[in-house]
């Protein structure tokens, strides 16, 4: 069974511990895939930020992604989609990442800092594009995020086939492109 479908199917019926432990040994079997990393890094700041599950598991969790992130970022620092999308979670509850940008301005922070290399490594990409006009408040992200979801179908699919993370900035997209339309 694809890793993928397997996650998902965790995911669906919220069994964190076991979707957690499974994501490890997909990145044990993968180590130079920055696409485990980001579906782990996404899974544990979803469980701590989104999801219900016992109080006593919250610092194992939080443990975890500590180190994925730390691990994934010296080891991806240069890989424009571990940047965007490392770059999108990061903006919310960067804490749980070791990190303290809560009073910094913009353009100091980490999760823009990561936006911002994406986009200069893939200056083609619309989607690294995008998310770096996001961070900066820049008022064409919203433009973008509608031309995106109407007619740049290969970067849609794209999205989607990188499962919840994938979702994620699709929901993202989607909230853009209602404010535009508004």
């Amino acid at each position: 069974m694809n890793w993928k479908v397997h996650l998902e199917q965790l995911e669906r019926n919220k069994d964190w511990k076991s979707a957690t432990v499974f994501m490890q040994q997909v990145i044990d079997d993968n180590p130079d895939q920055a696409e485990v990393y980001i579906s782990i890094i996404y899974l544990l700041h979803n469980i701590l930020v989104e999801e219900d599950y016992p109080e006593s598991d919250h610092d194992y969790f939080a443990k975890v992604l500590g180190y994925y992130f730390e691990k994934s970022y010296k080891k991806f620092s240069d890989n424009a989609e571990y940047l965007f999308f490392a770059g999108k979670i990061l903006h919310i509850a960067e804490w749980y990442f070791g990190v303290d940008d809560d009073l910094k301005p913009i353009e100091k922070r980490l999760a823009f800092q990561m936006q911002k290399s994406a986009f200069e490594k893939e200056k083609s990409n619309v989607l690294f594009e995008w998310a770096y006009r996001f961070s900066l408040g820049d008022g064409i992200a919203e433009y973008l995020a509608d031309q995106i979801l109407l007619y740049d179908k290969a970067a849609v699919e794209w999205l989607k086939s990188k499962g919840f993370p994938g979702y994620y900035v699709l929901g993202v997209l989607e909230q853009h492109r209602k404010r535009q339309n508004t």
